[in-house]
Formats: C-alpha cells, sequence, structure tokens
C-alpha cells in the first residue's frame, strides 16, 4: 500500500528543493514509520485503502508529521520543545480528523453510544520524547 505523502510533498512541508536528495533514505522511512501508525489507528473505523477524499486529507497531515518528526530530531537541546509541541499539534489535528471523520458513524446505535465509543487517541498521545520519532 502506497503511503498517503509523497516524498515531493513532504519536500515542500520542508522547503527543501526536490534535487536534494541526501535526506530522502531518512524521510522515506519517516514516512514508512508515520504511514504504518495511522494505519493502525484509521483500520479501526475504515477499510484500507482510504477512500481518496480521505486520503488527500491524511496527505497533508502526515506531510506536516514527517518534516516535523525529521526536524525533532535534528533540533538542539532548546529547540526540543518547540518541535514537540509541533509533533502534539499534529497529533491532535489527526485525533480531530479520526474525530470528525469516523466518530459520528456511533451515534446511531443510541444516545448513549457516542459517549462509550472506543475513539483511539493514540500510544504516542501526551508523551513528551518525540512521539517515537
Amino acid at each position: 500500500m502506497a503511503a498517503y505523502a509523497s516524498l515531493n510533498q513532504v519536500h515542500d512541508e520542508l522547503t527543501l528543493a526536490y534535487s536534494i536528495t541526501t535526506n530522502d533514505t531518512e524521510l522515506s522511512n519517516l514516512i514508512g514509520l508515520i504511514d504504518s501508525h495511522i494505519n493502525l489507528r484509521l483500520q479501526k473505523y475504515t477499510s484500507l485503502p482510504a477512500q481518496t477524499e480521505i486520503a488527500s486529507q491524511l496527505a497533508y497531515i502526515e506531510a506536516r508529521w514527517v518534516a516535523s518528526a525529521f526536524r525533532f530530531r535534528r533540533a538542539t537541546p532548546q529547540e526540543k520543545q518547540q518541535y514537540q509541541a509541533e509533533l502534539t499539534n499534529i497529533e491532535q489535528e489527526f485525533q480531530a480528523f479520526l474525530n470528525n471523520n469516523f466518530r459520528t458513524s456511533f451515534r446511531a446505535v443510541s444516545s448513549n453510544t457516542d459517549r462509550y465509543a472506543p475513539i483511539d487517541y493514540g500510544q504516542f498521545n501526551n508523551q513528551d520524547s518525540g512521539a517515537g520519532y
């Protein structure tokens, strides 16, 4: 299954020219890692591969996530907190994406179902260690 974000989209997020390929192996590995994380959580709500309109939204999130993880890996101790906050914001954006696109499907069962629906808040939520990247 192809990743949601392309290497070129990640280059765009990093404002890195496509011709600069020095970090492409690492970026490709990060794309694979984050793509697996997204799919692991997404498969609880829908079949994979994701529908086109969902996949295009995920491509944007994934490209930003990969770029932020890449920056976090290279951050000085003084910059770590800034990039950790950025990673946390993207994780929250992904969680909002899951809630907005899939939580409503639980409401049809009963009025109490939505309150107790098992929405996945992710294994990396509230960690300050760079979310495993």
